[in-house]
Parts: C-alpha cells; sequence; structure tokens
C-alpha cells in the first residue's frame, strides 16, 4: 500500500515537473520572439533614418554642385557688375581711336595734296595753295564727309571732298595777292569772275592791264 502511494506520488510530482518545463519553454519562446520583434522594428527604423539622412546629404549635394555650376558660369559669363565696366572701357577706346584718326587726317590729306599724288597726270591732280590749305579746318570737314558715307582713311576721296566743299576764306583775294606777288612778284590790279569759285587775275604790263592768272577763291590755287 505504501508502496502504491509513493508511485502516484512520484508521476504526480514528474507530471508537475513536465507542465512546469512546458510552460517555461513557451514563455522562453516568446521571450525570443518578442526580442526577435523588437530587433526587427529597431533595424527597420534606423534603415528609414539612414535613407531620410541619405536623402537629405544627396540634397545637400545637389543644391551645393547647382550653386558652384552657377558660380562658375556666372564668372565665366562675367557677372552684370563687370559687363557694364567693359562695354565702358571698349567704348572709351573707341571714342579714343576716332579722336585720335580726326587728329591725324589733317596731316595725312595735307601731305597727299601736298606731295602724295605721285605720277598723276597734272590735269587730274587735286591742287591746293599752301597758304589756304592751312587755312582749312579739316577735322570739320572730315566729320562731314564720313556723315555723308565717305571712306574713312581714302585720303583722295576725301581731299576731292574738300576740294569741293571747303568754305571760300573771306580774306581769300588778299591771300591770294600775296601768294602771288611772294613768288613772281607782280601785282593784281584787278579780278574778274568767271564761273564758281574762278576768278581771272589782271597785272599792269607795259601800261596796259592784261590777264595773268586764273584763281580758285576757294583752294587758291592759279595758273596761267
Amino acid at each position: 500500500m505504501t508502496w502504491l502511494f509513493n508511485k502516484k506520488s512520484i508521476a504526480t510530482t514528474a507530471l508537475a515537473l513536465s507542465l512546469m518545463f512546458a510552460g517555461g519553454c513557451s514563455n522562453a519562446s516568446n521571450k525570443s520572439e518578442n526580442n526577435l520583434d523588437s530587433t526587427k522594428a529597431k533595424n527597420e527604423a534606423n534603415s528609414q533614418v539612414n535613407s531620410v539622412t541619405t536623402s537629405e546629404n544627396t540634397t545637400a549635394a545637389n543644391n551645393s554642385n547647382s550653386t558652384n555650376k552657377s558660380e562658375d558660369n556666372s564668372k565665366s559669363n562675367g557677372t552684370p557688375e563687370n559687363t557694364p565696366k567693359e562695354k565702358t572701357s571698349s567704348s572709351s577706346s573707341n571714342v579714343k581711336d576716332k579722336a585720335s584718326s580726326e587728329q591725324n587726317i589733317t596731316e595725312k590729306v595735307k601731305n597727299y595734296i601736298i606731295n602724295g599724288q605721285g605720277n598723276k597726270p597734272e590735269a587730274l591732280k587735286i591742287n591746293w595753295s599752301k597758304t589756304f590749305l592751312d587755312k582749312v579746318d579739316v577735322e570739320s570737314l572730315y566729320k562731314k564727309y564720313i556723315a555723308n558715307g565717305g571712306r574713312a582713311d581714302d585720303l583722295e576721296s576725301f581731299a576731292s571732298y574738300m576740294t569741293l566743299n571747303a568754305p571760300i576764306p573771306a580774306n581769300w583775294q588778299e591771300l591770294f595777292e600775296k601768294d602771288l606777288y611772294d613768288t613772281y612778284g607782280e601785282k593784281v590790279v584787278r579780278l574778274e569772275h568767271l564761273q564758281d569759285d574762278l576768278y581771272q587775275a589782271y597785272i599792269v604790263k607795259n601800261g596796259s592791264e592784261v590777264p595773268y592768272v586764273a584763281v580758285s577763291a576757294r583752294t587758291g590755287y592759279y595758273h596761267g
């Protein structure tokens, strides 16, 4: 009887231990699954944070590159502040070149008329008295010549324009008479208008007035 009681007691104890072990395993399993779920959640959260950080870094990098490109393009193309200065400098240079050209044209055209017509026939040469030529406002005439479509630095063309359009000096008669006397020692006693700016000059020879030379009141050039 005692033996049966002990056997029953052992069986009851074993059953109780089995149930306790099963419960412990179940709790351990649940804890493990909970730990896995927690780890997974943390990993997903970290992944999202990393994704956001990467996106922000990429956006920042793109913005930085865009800013650098904009600055480079600005430097390459010239900033609005520099462009007007360059234009002003260029404009100033052009004005100086133009002024220099106008000043030099006086010397150039005078030299061309007096010395530079080479072997052209006398009838085709542009002729001026040096005294009259020195009285001409060449620069003013050159501006009008250019304004009327004349070719810059075409000395022959401008010399022809000047010969036709230079103002007749108010004292042209006095200048001519002095030129003639200094060259030939003859005194003009009378001037007769022929046409346009041409006059016939008379001197006294053997007590009589005789025609001596024809003269241009504009250029002062005369010939017999």
